[in-house]
This record gives C-alpha cells, sequence and structure tokens, in this order.
C-alpha cells in the first residue's frame, strides 16, 4: 500500500513575495484508500458553505482566507469556517504534513544570487529526504504544476532514486517510487490540501493578520496542522 504525496510551494512568487522572506514546499501524505474520500470530503464543504459545487471547483487558502472567487459572498466568520472545515481532514483521514523551506534572502547572501534560481529544487531535495526518512512505504510524488522547475524537478528526482545525487550531496530515496508528476490544482484535491497547509503555515510566520478574529484563527488552522506533522527541515541556509 502506498502514500500519494501531494506537494505545493508558498512564498517565492507574485504579488507580495518580497514581503515573505520563506519559499516553502509544504506536502501532505494521504494513503491511497483515502484519496477518494477526501475529494468527497471537499466536496461536501463546498455543498455545507455555498450550497453547491462550482465548475472547475477547489479549495484555494488564498481565496478562501480573502474571500475572493466563489467565497466572495460569505462574512469574515464564515470564511475561517470554511477554512477550518477544510483542513479537519487533517484529522478525518488521518493525513501525514511535512515541509522545507530555504530562506531567500540568506541563500542569495550564501551564493551571490547565483542559486536564487534553484531554491524550489533545494526545498524539494530537502523535504523528499525527510519523508523518505520519517515514513515507511512507497510513495508516489504529485505536485503542483510548475513549468519553470518541472524538467529540472523530474532528473532532479531521477537521480535522487538513482545515487542520491541532488541540487546539494543529498541521500538516495529508497522508498520515493516512479517519477514525480506535475497536475493542475484543481484537478487533484491532493494538492489543494496542501495548498491550504502551505498558505496558513506561511501566513502564521509572516504575522500578516492583526484583527483577534483572524490571529487566533490561524492559530487554531496551524495547531491543527502541527499535530499532524511527522517531519520538517528548519529554514536553510541556517
Amino acid at each position: 500500500m502506498a502514500h500519494l504525496v501531494y506537494i505545493d510551494e508558498t512564498g517565492s512568487v507574485g504579488k507580495g513575495a518580497n514581503k515573505q522572506k520563506l519559499l516553502t514546499l509544504a506536502s501532505v501524505l494521504v494513503h491511497e484508500d483515502k484519496v477518494q474520500p477526501l475529494a468527497e470530503k471537499f466536496r461536501q464543504v463546498a455543498w455545507k458553505h455555498l450550497g453547491w459545487v462550482p465548475a472547475d471547483f477547489e479549495l484555494h487558502g488564498n481565496e478562501i482566507w480573502n474571500g475572493t472567487g466563489p467565497w466572495r459572498s460569505l462574512t469574515p466568520a464564515g470564511l475561517i469556517a470554511v477554512y477550518e472545515d477544510a483542513i479537519t481532514v487533517l484529522n478525518d483521514l488521518d493525513v501525514g504534513v511535512s515541509y522545507a523551506s530555504i530562506h531567500k534572502e540568506r541563500l542569495r547572501t550564501r551564493y551571490g544570487g547565483d542559486a536564487d534560481g534553484n531554491a524550489y529544487l533545494l526545498a524539494l531535495q530537502f523535504l523528499l529526504e525527510k519523508i523518505d526518512s520519517r515514513y515507511a512505504g512507497n510513495k508516489i510524488l504529485i505536485a503542483d504544476e510548475q513549468k519553470e522547475h518541472q524538467l529540472r524537478a523530474v532528473k532532479m528526482v531521477a537521480d535522487l532514486q538513482d545515487w542520491g545525487g541532488g541540487e546539494v550531496p543529498g541521500t538516495k530515496l529508497k522508498t520515493v517510487i516512479d517519477s514525480m508528476h506535475f497536475v493542475s490544482s484543481h484537478a487533484s484535491p491532493g494538492v489543494q490540501l496542501a495548498d491550504l497547509v502551505a498558505y496558513a503555515l506561511q501566513r502564521h510566520w509572516n504575522e500578516r493578520d492583526s484583527h483577534p478574529d483572524a490571529k487566533a484563527a490561524i492559530g487554531r488552522i496551524t495547531d491543527v496542522i502541527s499535530q499532524h506533522t511527522g517531519t520538517w527541515r528548519e529554514p536553510w541556509p541556517a
């Protein structure tokens, strides 16, 4: 029996990226017999809070938290309720969490900017090494689409499987089977769950919220995530 390892990133590009010191890859480990129940639970979240399931429906952390997309009509309290209902699938399905972060400024300082484009691959290597050593059983990797990094990531994973070759000297992966697969997030509830985890962690670390209700909610959400975090890598470089 295998675990599907769904991976998403936060903190690298887009609006506000310069205010996010960390690039983080977060993963959720979903046992193969829990993949369909995960999809069903996310549909139940939509029915509960929207009364319908939109076309190309997906749970996206930024949209839920900021009340955009299909969630624009909900109150702040309603948006928090959506996020908390979605994150409780970690409990319901006993999903494992792991993450690894790259400190972008320290990386730039250490390598004079030459390694800035490698931050995603470095985080991926550290994440996979942690997962490989912590969780027993075979694993299949599924990540959100990364047009900039996909070919290099597939090559690096193959090298790690073959002889332990990564962006930096690494260890051979023993439990990661097959290649690394990239999918569109709207087609993968597992990638959506990884996005919810990554967004909440980044928001908590950046201390972006000032309203007491929002601060309390992000604290509750990250508490649930922490209870399921089996392994992580401290931000690198130290």
